[in-house]
């Protein structure tokens, strides 16, 4: 347990310089920001990177609990390997346009750009007419029954550098840069939500490199969506996502909060007893072993005690030890990381990702040929329908956990102990 706290603490010291990527970079105009309604169906298109926010769904994850309307419910349409104006599919696939109907979809987050790169400056023009076609088309449609959908644009990341064997990544990051400020020019013409990636990404690569982002310098891994979703999520929500926080000090006998309310106070130095109800549930915890950047670290939840006598003390929450450190520890902050309220985002990314593992099988289902291909008569045509159904209210399980999931925690009682 100490060793976490150190490992915690030497990560903070060592790493405050790194920038974090900074969602307030991002414009916030009312005009440009994404406007959710409450029940509204959040559906992904676009190429590897969206394809793989459903193997991670810390983005997911954070839009569920942190968004302020409850019922959001996400569908991942994406493919490997999509651009705008190339989408192969299966034989009698279906459409984008017939999957988003059937999705009703509310929000489409367009995940593109990295694929067209690799054409070249020389290409920009042309991919510029294919995003006013794509729009004007999504524009003239009405997927949920009612209303033209609200259309996000996320610009492709910047290539990062892996050193040889892989290639130099400066002449495709040359054209990264200019696909995205067409992007960013396409997306203030129509006044659309537009989350500029490639330059954050490009600044984190550039000051943290001990931890990589990509596991090949195009495509993230596992820190790469934990890092970058907490951006996508600051540009859609319109503030910067956090977890429930506290600093107490002693002298003053106060408590500040944030993301959280403090109740049944006892502020003594041989007796730190309050309860705590989180206002929302945190940030999931970064992946194990990650050298995490030093800001977004900051954003877990976080305990700071001022003026405590010399000695250590332990954390307990709702009877459960979370971690023990001396008195110069706490005056610092200690990172906390096994709150209950952690345990429970932490479950509610594990549901969001059984979600997800379902529609998959329903969408890209392996056996397509007997579904919806040449061998769907006389038995698929017999044995799968049901068998849809069934995916379809399992599907439906998930959402409703979800939902309660989402909700905080109750309030527990903390206290803090002097063990020695």
């Amino acid at each position: 347990m100490r060793n976490q706290i150190g490992w915690m603490l030497l990560l903070s010291i060592l790493l405050l310089s790194v920038p974090a990527i900074n969602a307030a970079e991002q414009d916030q105009s009312p005009s440009k920001r994404l406007i959710l309604q409450e029940g509204d169906r959040i559906v992904f298109i676009g190429n590897t990177f969206a394809d793989q926010l459903r193997l991670y769904n810390y983005l997911e994850t954070l839009l569920t609990a942190q968004a302020p309307v409850s019922k959001l419910s996400f569908r991942n349409l994406a493919w490997s390997g999509d651009t705008l104006t190339l989408q192969p599919r299966p034989l009698n696939f279906g459409s984008l346009d017939d999957h988003l109907t059937a999705e009703k979809a509310d929000v489409i987050i367009a995940c593109f750009g990295m694929n067209e790169s690799f054409a070249g400056p020389s290409e920009v023009k042309a991919y510029r007419e294919h995003w006013e076609q794509f729009l004007k088309h999504l524009k003239s449609k009405k997927y949920n029954g009612s209303t033209a959908p609200r259309v996000v644009i996320l610009s492709p990341i910047a290539h990062e550098n892996m050193e040889p064997p892989l290639p130099d990544p400066a002449d495709h990051n040359q054209s990264l840069a200019a696909y995205t400020k067409t992007m960013q020019s396409v997306a203030e013409e129509h006044q659309l939500p537009f989350v500029d990636l490639y330059h954050a990404t490009s600044r984190q690569m550039e000051a943290n490199p001990s931890q990589k982002l990509t596991h090949n310098g195009i495509h993230l891994n596992q820190y790469g969506y934990w890092a970058v979703s907490q951006l996508v999520a600051d540009s859609l929500l319109a503030k910067e996502v956090t977890s429930p926080q506290l600093v107490i000090d002693l002298k003053s006998q106060k408590i500040e909060t944030t993301n959280a309310e403090v109740t049944q106070q006892k502020l003594k130095s041989d007796q730190i007893e309050f309860t705590v109800k989180p206002l929302l549930l945190p940030i999931p915890a970064p992946p194990e072993g990650a050298i995490a950047d030093s800001d977004l670290l900051a954003r877990q939840p976080r305990l700071s005690v001022k003026q405590l006598p010399e000695g250590n003390y332990r954390l307990v929450v709702g009877g459960t030890v979370i971690v023990t450190g001396s008195a110069s520890d706490w005056d610092r902050g200690i990172v906390l990381l096994n709150l209950p309220s952690q345990v429970q985002v932490a479950d509610l990314r594990s549901t969001i990702n059984r979600k997800n593992e379902l529609f998959f099988y329903v969408y890209r289902a392996h056996n397509a040929e007997y579904i919806f291909g040449r061998r769907t008569k006389p038995f698929g045509a017999v044995s799968f329908p049901p068998e849809m159904e069934t995916f379809d209210e399992l599907i439906q399980s998930r959402e409703k956990a979800i939902q309660e999931q989402a909700r905080p925690i109750e309030a527990a009682k903390w206290e803090l102990i002097r063990v020695d």
